[in-house]
């Protein structure tokens, strides 16, 4: 239906789209200090100010743009997405105290939260065959390390000479033009005629959740995304603020590094897991959920040397495979979500299962890491940011045992999707 050419370059749009979607964050992992320093807030602040204050918003607004993306037309749907985003983020410009910070980012989660179900969805119909998949799975996932690199180090340089205000204006900048690319050049997949067809099939919200609770694979990786997502995002908040707390970085430098260490480490695992998956494991799902799992478990004693190493160039060093092994799980995982439910539930059970990513992840996790520190500051002076940053990466544990029970049951259950894939289908 589209040659190989149109679709590298839908691939290449989207995973575009979804790299903007990641700047802001990118910007308030880096800036959290300046915009503390400057606005005199507490920890226990910054972390309702990157966790619920952000989440609640994403997380519930996904579901219904998720269930708009399974019957409507997603590049348009993409498009108004994209640019809400990029309004709100350079609005920014504005703040000048913690309230009015707070209402920027909740109208930013707006924005976001109609990019990832329309895009994922998108690319499940541009990229069908299960290789094919995991491997632009593999490509768009490099959005998150693509826009780290250019957040840390670009938003670093014009923080240090204009302010982080400033920069929040500049990084939403080219979400209008990236808008009008999607909405002129992206086809929709679903002919208009198959559109309204589609609404009329489109399951219920009661059936999604029945097939992620009742099929084993779907349920535990709902699990192993609700823990990595947690725990990276209740850690990623407070790389750049233990930086420059306990190495005293600032944030030029720390930019540059974080922006390096986090676009090249993340880009190297998230290729690394789509290799591995689609070349070195093609066809064994198991084997895919294994690796996943031995990757995963790695996360905790990387953390450890990263947290507890003396000196900033030994922890930046012990940073690098941290953010490598931790980015290997994304593309296998979120690849195999798709193939274990229907395509018309596709979008739904991605929101599904990423409102829980996201309301547990930004909603507890970054609060949970900051008000831990408020709470040992007393007793552990300037360590008690480090003991509740390790305190969250257990998590890792609990999802690397996810992982190994989705490797006992994934092949039957696949198997089963496939079955009913083939019953539904009109002879």
């Amino acid at each position: 239906m589209f040659s190989e050419a149109y679709k590298r370059y839908v691939l290449g749009a989207l995973t575009l789209v979804y790299a903007l979607n990641y700047l802001d964050r990118g910007l308030m992992l880096l800036l959290l200090q300046p915009i503390k320093d400057d606005l005199h807030l507490s920890d226990t602040q910054l972390g309702l100010l990157t966790g619920l204050a952000f989440g609640l918003f994403y997380a519930t607004l996904g579901l219904p743009m998720a269930r708009w993306a399974d019957r409507g037309n997603r590049p348009t749907i993409t498009a108004l997405a994209i640019a809400v985003w990029g309004a709100t983020v350079m609005s920014c410009v504005l703040v000048a105290n913690f309230v009015q910070l707070v209402l920027a980012r909740v109208a930013a989660a707006v924005g976001e939260a109609g990019c990832m179900p329309t895009t994922y969805s998108l690319l499940g119909d541009y990229f069908p065959a299960p290789a094919e998949r995991t491997r632009a799975m593999s490509i768009y996932w490099l959005a998150s390390p693509l826009a780290a690199l250019t957040s840390f180090i670009f938003g670093g340089w014009l923080n240090d000479h204009y302010g982080w205000r400033t920069a929040f204006l500049v990084m939403g900048l080219p979400a209008l033009p990236v808008a009008l690319l999607v909405k002129t050049t992206i086809s929709e997949p679903r002919t208009p005629a198959l559109i309204p067809a589609a609404a009329k099939q489109l399951p219920t919200l009661s059936d999604v959740l029945a097939t992620l609770w009742r099929e084993r694979s779907c349920r535990h990786l709902g699990i192993v995304i609700v823990l990595l997502f947690t725990m990276w995002q209740g850690l990623g908040p407070w790389f750049a603020a233990f930086m420059i707390r306990s190495h005293g970085m600032g944030t030029t430098a720390l930019g540059v590094w974080l922006g390096l260490i986090f676009g090249i480490g993340g880009i190297g695992g998230t290729l690394l897991g789509g290799f591995v998956a689609s070349r070195r494991f093609a066809g064994d799902e198991r084997a895919q959920m294994r690796f996943s799992a031995v990757m995963t478990a790695l996360l905790v004693p990387c953390i450890v040397v990263f947290l507890f190493v003396p000196g900033k160039e030994p922890a930046l060093i012990a940073l690098v495979p941290l953010i490598v092994v931790g980015n290997v799980f994304l593309g296998p995982a979120f690849a195999l979500l798709q193939r274990l439910v229907a395509d018309e539930m596709r979008a739904t059970t991605l929101s599904v299962v990423m409102l829980f990513a996201n309301l547990i992840g930004m909603g507890v996790g970054p609060q949970l890491v900051g008000t831990l520190s408020d709470l040992l500051r007393a007793s552990l002076g300037s360590n008690s940011l480090r003991v509740a940053m390790l305190s969250m990466s257990l998590a890792a544990l609990w999802a690397a045992l996810e992982f190994r029970k989705i490797g006992e049951t994934i092949r039957e259950d696949l198997a089963a999707t496939g079955a009913r894939s083939s019953a539904s289908s009109p002879a």
